[in-house]
């Protein structure tokens, strides 16, 4: 169990209780671009509860606001919060980046939008059962609580369907945040060849291919700003990747 010789408020001992026993290192991986706005009212929050053991590394991409020097300033307030810079908007890139650096034996991936405590405890405690590897965060089980437009649910939902017809995906969700054993996922990030929207779902599959162990829970989300891509946008492309992801994947084996 990891332990924290500071005083603990609530949240924190609840992390802390959650934690496997066995693990001595969690890592939260959060991409970010144009975060200006949110940033400090968000991370702030986190690194002022985060036991000892924890660590944020925020993987920032492209940022053409003030993003890189507010997590600079940042970093010099707070030991536990490391960040990297790429030079161009690449959301999958820098999820891959986040994975292929992590050092943390479990890591949480989660977006600065998201950050949902509940979400971590619930993983944590599911990858200390012994037989779970894998947590993926699930907006289509949420239900009601989902309290996104019906525009962007519907466009979740017809995307699963996608990635069920075509890639024989079992789940209800790639994206969203995600608990993971770090050696139950070693070598996979490397075999994914999509970056942008695209990665995190070829990431989810070929796990899924690998064998790991992934159980869905429910995720609470309510968006507190626009994403950075319009939706009208983002569905063609999808829509693209995923065939071509299928075409990629398709007749390759379990192992891809």
């Amino acid at each position: 169990m990891i332990n924290s010789n500071r005083d603990l408020n609530q949240d924190t001992e609840l992390l802390l209780d959650a934690c496997p026993e066995n693990a001595s290192t969690v890592e939260i991986i959060i991409p970010v671009f144009n975060e200006e706005g949110i940033l400090e009212s968000q991370l702030v929050p986190i690194l002022e509860m985060l036991p000892s053991g924890f660590k944020i590394s925020v993987i920032e991409n492209g940022s053409t606001d003030r993003t890189a020097d507010l997590l600079h300033d940042l970093a010099e307030r707070y030991p536990s919060l490391h960040s990297v810079s790429l030079p161009d908007p690449n959301y999958g890139l820098a999820m891959k980046t986040g994975l292929l650096k992590a050092e943390g034996e479990i890591l949480i991936i989660d977006d600065l939008d998201v950050l949902d405590l509940d979400f971590w405890i619930q993983g944590l405690k599911l990858l200390g059962s012994g037989n779970i590897d894998f947590v993926q965060g699930s907006k289509i089980l949420a239900g009601k609580a989902d309290k996104r437009p019906i525009v962007r649910k519907a466009a979740t939902l017809t995307l699963t369907f996608l990635l069920r017809v075509l890639l024989g995906y079992d789940g209800t969700d790639t994206h969203g945040p995600k608990v993971i054993w770090r050696k139950a996922i070693d070598g996979i990030p490397t075999q994914c060849g999509f970056e942008l929207d695209m990665f995190p779902t070829e990431f989810v599959i070929r796990t899924q291919r690998a064998g790991v162990n992934i159980r869905e829970i429910p995720i609470h989300l309510r968006e507190i700003r626009a994403t950075p891509l319009p939706l009208i946008k983002r569905i063609p492309r999808a829509l693209r990747d995923i065939w071509r992801l299928h075409r990629t994947m398709k007749g390759a084996g379990p192992n891809i």
